[in-house]
């Protein structure tokens, strides 16, 4: 049976509305703004939240029958060769004009993948490549993860057991004071629930392919009833996970990650349904963003440093009207990435 194109095309825009609010958190994040209004901002780079259950959801919905060795050649092929590519560019970038202050150690560090288990190495080119070795280490627990999902007979009991141990994880976070280090505070146990949801939602989706209708398996179009009310919930939760980050310091940012899930799908599933109904260009914007999102994720901060590092020779104000000439730019950077990306990857498939 064919897949349920309104299904497939909310999980395209939902990426290129992630994307999107992450590139336009990491610029406000350049302006000097009050700061309450900087710990709100906040709300767009909740976007890897979102991403995180869509990669356990794009996973859980990919044949596992290829074996584990075909899984990882998939994966390095997919995802670690583009953020190589992306390294080596900014590597190129910071020897050559100065554009980040890394060098060769910390290239290194992002190829041969130790710079997740190291915290001055993790912020190099940038900071966002954190995201990638989050996700990296996702990939190489996934067959243990499947193992484990195996074992029980309600998926939901698998997700549960995975958002006891994210539960513990945040505990021993917070216990020893390592709340502000990216090495623990986005250790991949720190969103395995995340990644958990999204494997059992692409199960349940599979389920109701082949036509089950167990108690425990959602209704296809569950999001569709009374899609307004997404709103009011979107902008509740966000509120609590921004009062969270404000009331709670380092805490807040350990424990937030539940409504910080629920606040900006909420929003996201409010949204398409805006574009669906009422603006098509939105909807229509946020999934051709979505076609290219890993490629902008990769490149987006490589093309903000170049455009502050013009204004800055320019003698341009680095205010708000100003940052906002950039999102064209990093979406048009993104764009010209993926062709790029595809034509080095294809250097290193194996010709049958």
């Amino acid at each position: 049976m064919a897949r349920p194109a309104g299904k497939i095309d909310f999980l395209d825009f939902a990426k290129g509305y992630a994307i999107f609010t992450i590139v336009c958190y990491h610029t406000l994040q350049r302006v000097e703004m009050a700061p309450m209004l900087q710990k709100a901002i906040i709300f767009g780079g909740s976007g890897v939240h979102l991403f995180f259950l869509l990669s356990g959801f794009g996973l859980g919905l990919s044949s596992s029958s290829r074996g584990v060795w075909a899984f990882y050649r998939r994966r390095a092929t997919k995802v670690w060769l583009p953020y190589v590519l992306a390294l080596s560019i900014s590597w190129a970038l910071a020897a050559s004009i100065g554009l980040f202050a890394d060098g060769w150690k910390e290239w290194l560090a992002g190829v041969a993948l130790y710079q997740m288990f190291y915290e001055p190495f993790i912020h190099s080119f940038g900071g966002h490549f954190w995201f990638i070795s989050a996700i990296i280490q996702f990939y190489l627990v996934y067959p243990l993860l499947i193992w484990i999902k195996g074992q029980f007979s309600n998926a939901w009991n698998y997700f549960f057991l995975c958002l006891a141990i994210s539960v513990a994880w945040w505990l021993v976070v917070f216990q020893l004071g390592t709340g502000s280090m990216r090495t623990w505070n986005s250790f991949f146990l720190q969103f395995l629930w995340e990644f958990a949801l999204g494997q059992v939602w692409a199960g349940q989706y599979q389920a109701l392919q082949n036509g089950k209708t167990e108690k425990n398996v959602l209704k296809p179009d569950f999001w569709n009833y009374t899609w307004w009310k997404y709103l009011p919930a979107g902008l509740l939760f966000t509120g609590l996970m921004i009062a969270m980050i404000l009331k709670m310091g380092d805490a807040g940012k350990i424990f937030n990650d539940i409504p910080a899930l629920i606040g900006y799908s909420a929003i996201c599933i409010f949204l398409y349904h805006v574009g669906l109904r009422f603006v098509q260009p939105l909807k229509q914007l946020f999934r051709w963003v979505g076609g290219f999102s890993y490629s902008l994720y990769l490149v987006h901060i490589m093309v903000l440093e170049g455009y502050l590092l013009v204004l800055g020779k320019m003698g341009m104000a680095q205010n708000l009207p100003v940052l906002l000439l950039y999102l064209p730019l990093a979406l048009l950077g993104g764009w010209a990435f993926e062709p790029l990306s595809r034509a080095w990857i294809r250097l290193f498939e194996t010709k049958h």
